[in-house]
């Protein structure tokens, strides 16, 4: 290593050689510049601390010069001298504005990311949409390292103060694995789940949710679905949206979803794949004579496009998560009395009631996950009783029975 004082000149004159080599400041001890084979040149600072030698990357010339080299290099000799190691404090300093960085939403993004590949459609639309008007807006643009207990409380005490049980469980789920992939991608200054901290705050959730509004009496049921047929006068598509939802009883995002090339018209199925499913696996849906006449119907308005039920402002979109629930308000019906995830417990009530089969009601809502080989059995072994059943439930809405 040459011990003459460096310059700007020589610097630039510095050539690459067969090996890696180093050339002293002459000015401040330790500081040096690396050339690499390639001819890359790098300041350098090397000291003692604890007994060992250690080095310090300063920058990459003509990045840095020679007089901002020098500067770093005093700074770090000054904090050698108040017994602080110079390369830990860079780390400490360059984590600190990483983490600032790195806020909850852009951690949120990353997550989603990852879960992407593992949640269906609707269940990634419908986190995203939740996250989006409960949480991200009170602490999305915050560092994710400090994003506190007392934030996650805030957002949870109102959803509770709101009696929004349900939303309350999921957005703390939501908070929860956000907390925890960002621990586990060892994001600086991220070290705890909030969320496992209050969660006796909010126990019990289950008792005091109420049960999604439904009607469930045959009375009601029959009155009902003539406020459906009137509503045709008042839009023809959410008309045959509702219908549809009554006849199928499907989640109302898998309506919504619900694309032409997954009616297979000839077995008189609508196919649903694995990932528009809550539970990840695909859904087999039996329709009956009325609910091919909706879809017949619904050809002439949404047959050249990919939904069912397309979104009035762009055919590439479906429709608004608000439109059933609306024209159901607009039929009359509070929010205690009916919603569009109604349809679901109504037929659930009504088809225990008269005795069918559990399992074939089970598995037509697509309540629980299965194992590969018993979704395969009620796939087969189930399908034709459950054919059977969606006939009889079409034939009582419509007064067939």
């Amino acid at each position: 290593m040459t011990r003459d004082t460096l310059t700007e000149t020589k610097i630039k004159s510095l050539k690459p050689k067969t090996k890696p080599y180093k050339v002293s400041d002459g000015t401040i001890g330790g500081l040096h510049i690396a050339v690499s084979v390639a001819g890359g040149k790098v300041f350098y600072f090397a000291y003692r601390f604890d007994g060992k030698w250690r080095l310090l990357r300063l920058g990459a010339y003509p990045l840095f010069s020679l007089e901002e080299a020098r500067d770093l290099a005093r700074d770090a000799k000054k904090q050698l001298a108040q017994g602080v190691d110079p390369a830990a404090a860079t780390k400490a300093e360059k984590a600190k504005v990483r983490a600032n960085a790195t806020t909850f939403r852009i951690v949120t993004a990353q997550w989603l990311a990852w879960r992407q590949s593992a949640l269906g459609a609707v269940t990634v639309d419908d986190t995203v949409k939740r996250l989006e008007r409960h949480v991200l807006p009170r602490f999305g643009d915050k560092p994710i390292a400090e994003v506190a207990k007392a934030d996650v409380k805030a957002v949870l005490d109102t959803l509770q103060a709101e009696n929004k049980y349900q939303t309350l469980k999921k957005v703390r789920n939501n908070i929860s694995q956000i907390l925890r992939y960002a621990i586990d991608q060892e994001i600086p200054g991220v070290e705890v789940d909030w969320t496992k901290l209050v969660h006796r705050q909010y126990a019990n959730l289950a008792l005091r949710e109420k049960h999604r509004a439904a009607i469930t009496t045959p009375k009601e049921i029959a009155g009902l679905m003539l406020a459906i047929g009137a509503y045709r006068d008042s839009s023809q598509l959410t008309h045959l949206a509702l219908k549809f939802s009554a006849l199928t009883f499907c989640r109302p995002g898998e309506i919504r979803r619900a694309e032409w090339d997954e009616i297979d018209w000839e077995n008189k199925l609508w196919r649903i794949p694995a990932e528009k499913m809550k539970m990840r696996q695909p859904h087999l849906v039996p329709l009956a004579k009325q609910a091919l006449d909706v879809l017949r119907e619904l050809q002439t308005i949404s047959g050249h496009t990919r939904y069912l039920f397309p979104s009035v402002r762009s055919t590439e979109r479906p429709m608004s998560e608000a439109t059933v629930n609306g024209a159901i308000r607009r039929m009359g019906y509070e929010k205690h009395q009916m919603c569009a995830h109604g349809f679901r417990g109504m037929a659930s009530s009504i088809l225990n009631e008269k005795g069918f089969n559990r399992d074939w009601i089970e598995r037509q809502l697509a309540h629980a996950p299965l194992d590969k080989v018993r979704a395969a059995y009620l796939h087969t072994e189930f399908l034709e009783g459950r054919c059977e059943m969606m006939v009889w439930w079409a034939n009582f809405l419509c007064n067939k029975d």
